[in-house]
């Protein structure tokens, strides 16, 4: 391929040539008529100007971390939260926390600052904002002074060293004692470091450091130097022993001439120093403008030269790699003039990072799903479902070492409105910002881990040394339910389980908290509830109230509402004296035998069978005794509605006064065996078809259901008030049959006469 052709197909290629023969060309005229004329006066701006700088630097870095630090001193000593902790003689939690709020939103005012940190030698008590060991040997017994600085090197929780600057404050300073508390702030060297980078402008430098009164190095362009002490050095004695606040000077470093710039600060003890290789600064003048005019020559006649081969060398690869690009894209061989090949490859590479990327994202949550999933069935005490390595097993389990594990589980209350008011997607965001809201907030005092999320809780695995958790574990937990409700108004309630020394017992302490938090039925939402904690009287097991519930249906027949409140709080007051399961059981029963009794308005009266039988499943999501009243409160009082609506009707009706003559006919003569349709018929003139019919549709029920029910009811009476033969009573109300009897009996009331004529009695002897 000749030259021009090659320039002329490829379009980067093209512009590379030109660009470089054009580069090539301004660089060489402009050098030779300027850099003779420049080159002194370049150099003399340059060594004032970094002069300039620095000083202007130094004034500016040393006043202003003076200053900030004396200004922030004030601002603790003047908070009372920051003076209770440096004043206590105890050690108290939550002013130890308080304090450490406080420190870290000063810390977030103040980016310069690292860290801050109190200490109180009388309690023994130490916070910080990052979570820095405590340092012992930052006090030493003979302190003289109430304001100390010093360099020093500290670790991160992660193990990442840190090197530091220290300003130590000791507050009302006295030389008859020991001192009592300590405020104390970290400056990052690497903020001192970055900062003096700007000393030395834009000139070319060896080194830039700070250094205090006794040659230490706080702060050195290249880290290493860090805390290195330099006092054995000529050019750093000669600095310590002028009197002079700044100077310069030449020496010989390291064997090479240096200009030796510094100045001292007159807030703190401290040097900066730069030191700049003195041949960079000046040269002599006549060889300089010799060697520009040869370079002048030389370079014009190599320009275009050197452009091609420079263009040549630097265009292969490109090239190598768009073949590779086209041959892996399947791309046919064709001019590239249209084309350029640095948008070509960068399209390539994007594509091959994303893919890396997206690769990488789902390893990541493939990994963390596989992690939840396997920690979800820990708790439920089937782990050896899920198929993971062991490998696998033993990091996650590594993380989980105690030695006392504890579940703590929190559960969104008012579930019901939760889950229709958010679909799938949002309720499990909602589960994974509660999960990381506690692993937070708890993380600050236990090692915890996030072990499961799904419906309506998310359980947190706790670490900690002994059995029992510390007494500010309520107030941690207080604060979780209380950032969840100001963030995303959802309430929590909490429950705690009982301390297993494994994570193969960690069943265990799942299953005592979730016992634990179904006492929000009687707590209301928001508790917290600790295993092995449980209401008094939550042993007790006390029988269903049957007459309870019987009242409360004849209360709903009669549209009495006052009764029907009386009745659902005795019925309230009855399931407190218990516990959870016996409450929830007792809720359906008393459910499903007001639904029972009032079933027939859902054929009869054409009522949407939901609105009655939604109650059921409403009776199973109850969290608390205030939703099983609103509940029970809410069926009955529909059911009357229904009630009232339907006798308004028959009220109007032209055949009501029949239907209440027939029904005081059935009333009379009950007890009679052949009382039939057609005999009250026959009685009141009408055909036995109109009056069925015309029964049914006034009262609900067919006549013969009626005639039952009149003597179902006169049988109770009967059953309750003597002990005739259940044979004999059958016969007072019309039915001689005795099996007959006992199955229309047990139809009706789910029991059988002679278990009603017991429970009966044995209500009586309860009520005397």
């Amino acid at each position: 391929m000749t030259l021009l052709k090659r320039i002329r197909q490829y379009r980067v290629y093209r512009r590379m040539v030109l660009s470089y023969l054009l580069l090539s060309v301004v660089t060489v005229s402009l050098l030779a008529v300027s850099l003779y004329s420049l080159f002194s006066a370049k150099a003399v701006r340059e060594i004032d100007k970094s002069s300039r700088q620095m000083l202007a630097q130094v004034g500016y870095t040393s006043n202003v971390v003076y200053e900030q630090v004396q200004t922030i001193t004030g601002q603790l000593l003047s908070d009372h939260e920051i003076m209770s902790f440096l004043n206590a003689r105890e050690d108290d939690k939550i002013v130890n926390y308080t304090a450490s709020l406080f420190l870290t939103r000063i810390q977030g005012v103040y980016p310069f600052i690292k860290n801050l940190s109190l200490y109180n030698f009388v309690t023994g008590g130490y916070v910080d904002c990052l979570g820095l060991p405590e340092d012992s040997d930052l006090f030493l017994p003979d302190e003289s002074s109430y304001l100390d600085f010093f360099p020093r090197t500290s670790v991160l929780l992660d193990g990442k060293p840190l090197r530091l600057l220290t300003f130590k404050f000791i507050p009302e300073r006295s030389f008859a004692q020991k001192p009592r508390s300590a405020i104390v702030f970290d400056l990052d060297e690497a903020y001192i470091r970055n900062t003096m980078r700007t000393i030395g402008g834009s000139s070319r430098e060896a080194g830039t450091f700070v250094m205090d009164a006794s040659g230490k190095v706080l702060s050195h362009s290249n880290p290493e130097y860090f805390m290195t002490d330099l006092a054995d050095k000529a050019y750093v004695r000669k600095i310590l022993a002028d009197s002079r606040s700044q100077g310069s000077f030449t020496a010989v470093v390291e064997g090479q001439k240096q200009l030796i710039t510094y100045v001292k600060s007159s807030a703190l003890d401290w040097y900066f120093v730069s030191a700049r290789p003195y041949g960079e600064l000046i040269a002599d003048i006549t060889e300089v403008r010799n060697w520009t005019v040869l370079a002048a020559i030389l370079l014009i006649v190599l320009a275009g030269g050197l452009s091609l081969l420079l263009s040549g060398n630097i265009y292969n690869p490109i090239r190598a790699l768009l073949d590779k690009t086209s041959a892996g894209a399947g791309k046919k061989e064709s001019p590239l003039l249209r084309f350029d090949e640095y948008e070509m490859l960068a399209d390539a590479f994007d594509h091959s990072i994303e893919a890396a990327r997206s690769m990488e994202s789902r390893l990541i949550r493939s990994s963390n799903a596989l992690k939840a999933s396997y920690l979800s069935h820990l708790l439920k005490g089937n782990a050896n479902r899920i198929a993971v390595s062991a490998e696998m097993k033993r990091e996650w389990e590594s993380r989980l070492d105690g030695p006392i594990l504890r579940v703590l589980l929190f559960q969104i209350d008012e579930y019901r409105t939760f889950r229709e008011r958010n679909n799938a997607f949002d309720r499990g965001l909602y589960r994974f910002a509660i999960g990381n809201i506690a692993q937070e907030i708890l993380g600050s005092a236990y090692r915890c881990e996030v072990a499961n999320a799904e419906g309506n809780e998310v359980a947190v695995i706790v670490q900690s040394g002994d059995e029992d958790l510390q007494d500010n574990v309520y107030l941690l937990l207080g604060d979780i339910q209380d950032t969840v409700r100001d963030y995303y108004r959802v309430g929590l309630s909490v429950g705690i389980g009982t301390p297993v020394a494994s994570l193969s017992e960690i069943s265990d302490s799942y299953q005592a908290a979730r016992e634990a938090v179904q006492t929000r039925l009687f707590l209301g939402h928001g508790c917290i509830a600790a295993a092995g904690k449980a209401p008094e009287g939550s042993d007790k097991t006390p029988r269903y109230p049957v007459a309870i519930e019987r009242r409360l249906i004849e209360a709903v027949k009669l549209g009495n509402r006052d009764a029907i409140r009386k009745e659902i709080g005795e019925f309230r007051r009855i399931l407190a004296e218990g516990g959870y399961k016996n409450a929830m059981h007792a809720t359906n029963f008393m459910v499903t035998g007001i639904l029972r009794e009032f079933e027939y308005m859902t054929e009869w009266w054409s009522v949407d069978v939901e609105q009655l039988d939604k109650a059921v499943d409403r009776a199973r999501e109850i969290e608390t005794l205030d939703d099983m009243e609103k509940l029970l409160s809410e069926l009955c009082f529909r059911i009357v509605e229904l009630l009232e609506a339907n006798r308004r009707q028959t009220a109007v009706s032209k055949n009501a006064k029949l239907v209440e003559d027939i029904q005081r006919f059935v009333g009379e003569h009950y007890a009679e065996h052949g009382l039939s349709l057609e005999a009250a018929a026959e009685r009141f003139g009408f055909s036995s078809g109109y009056i069925g019919k015309l029964f049914k549709s006034m009262t609900g029920a067919t006549f013969i259901d009626y005639v039952t029910h009149v003597r179902m009811e006169r049988a109770k009476e009967l059953l309750a008030a003597g002990n005739d033969p259940i044979a004999q009573i059958g016969e007072r109300v019309g039915v001689y049959n005795v099996p007959y009897f006992t199955t229309l009996f047990k139809k009706k009331y789910g029991m059988t006469p002679s278990q009603y004529r017991e429970q009966a009695a044995n209500d009586a002897g309860l009520s005397r």
